[in-house]
């Protein structure tokens, strides 16, 4: 049996074209990240990995409805640049970068587009541009980060420090320890982080309901439902709108 393959850049152009051609694609994903500091002991891919994960698993679970466009591995990390080796661009630049990949993917055949965000310093600019997006492209196109998709309660069941995603910390530790654990630099840990709290299992537990809920995400947008669901970030007083309150990742 041949393996499914969900990213446009393995598939050939005849492949990509009998699939729009036929109906087959319905929707794409954008998946949008960054280079940068990860603390000392997580590797500075992490927000691209994760990300890129999420998006390949949320396609295979809609295949063959489904594809993802490389992941965009440089994002706005202005914030971090104390920290030599992070790499960043200007919001501006990023915004733009992200609009034309959306724009040639329209220029294909794609009307449903999901940028799926995996870092935080991301999500200002980002969203400071999607009325725009939507205008300018005239097809359904919507910007969230995978946590978005979490509910609630099954945060707080795993997240000990009631934080996530945080920066390095428990989630994202949790998270590496699961989905790439050669990623990890344990005896680099700085334990007076909350790094200290992450585990395998939480990352487990916590990657398979983003997975899910990225890929109701894409069933509703291709759907045509309603969605109701702001950029958000999850403390201990709850969750917070990102768009709302304007936040943006904390600086450490």
């Amino acid at each position: 049996m041949s393996r499914q393959r969900v990213f446009i850049g393995d598939l050939t152009r005849k492949e990509f074209r009998d699939k729009i051609e036929n109906g087959t694609i319905k929707a794409a994903i954008v998946p949008t990240a960054a280079t940068e500091q990860h603390l000392e002991h997580l590797e500075m891919i992490h927000d691209t990995a994760s990300v890129t994960y999420m998006a390949e698993q949320a396609a295979l679970k809609l295949y063959p409805d489904v594809v993802a466009a490389t992941t965009i591995p440089i994002g706005v990390s202005e914030h971090w640049m104390k920290h030599k080796g992070t790499l960043t661009v200007r919001a501006e630049i990023f915004t733009e970068y992200v609009y034309d990949v959306c724009d040639a993917l329209k220029r294909g055949g794609v009307e449903n587009i999901l940028i799926l965000n995996g870092h935080g310093g991301n999500v200002r600019p980002m969203m400071s541009r999607m009325e725009t997006f939507k205008k300018q492209l005239g097809i359904n196109v919507r910007f969230n980060s995978y946590w978005d998709t979490y509910p609630t309660d099954v945060v707080y069941q795993y997240m000990e420090k009631e934080r996530l995603p945080g920066h390095a910390d428990e989630y994202e530790t949790s998270m590496a320890l699961a989905l790439f654990p050669h990623r990890v630099h344990a005896d680099d840990m700085e334990q007076e982080s909350s790094s200290k709290y992450g585990t395998k299992e939480k990352g487990e537990a916590l990657a398979a309901v983003a997975v899910n809920g990225v890929a109701e995400l894409l069933r509703k947008m291709i759907a045509g439902e309603e969605i109701d669901l702001e950029p958000r970030t999850f403390g201990p007083d709850g969750a917070v709108s990102m768009v709302r309150d304007h936040l943006i990742e904390g600086k450490r």
